[in-house]
């Protein structure tokens, strides 16, 4: 019984090795059409969103270790297509190419506190005055940026 328990931890221990060769996509493409944001607004943007919704992702040692790293790649496009602050283009939804409506909805339901936690990144915890920020803009009418 022994050996058949080391035979099948050795098997164990190489697919999970074999595991780390797969390929997966931690690319950041370039800049295109970033969301126009007015400076404080983009400051608290980049600070507590960036890191899951735009493609300047600092990709954490989570994302390089399989199996958990399919998940945290996975989640991080999701979170780009769901809203991406560094391209337009890519953001899905109603609203295409404005994340007031997403950003609004979350805001108030005063679940930011458990908003996708993803192994290796901050947790998106916003301090009064920047929810407040966030929130007066997302408040605003549309034509402003």
């Amino acid at each position: 019984m022994d050996q058949r328990r080391s035979t099948i931890a050795g098997w164990i221990i190489i697919v999970t090795m074999l595991c780390q060769f797969i390929p997966l996509d931690r690319i950041n493409p370039p800049v295109t059409r970033p969301v126009r944001l007015p400076p404080g607004v983009r400051s608290v943007m980049q600070s507590k969103c960036g890191q899951c919704h735009s493609d300047q992702t600092q990709w954490p040692i989570t994302a390089y270790v399989a199996p958990l790293s399919w998940y945290v790649v996975h989640d991080v496009h999701r979170a780009r297509i769901a809203m991406n602050i560094s391209d337009t283009s890519t953001t899905s939804g109603a609203e295409e190419g404005s994340p007031k409506k997403a950003i609004r909805n979350l805001l108030l339901s005063s679940n930011l506190s458990g908003h996708a936690p993803i192994p290796g990144f901050p947790s998106p915890a916003l301090t009064k005055s920047e929810r407040k920020l966030l929130l007066d803009w997302a408040r605003s009418p549309d034509n402003e940026p």
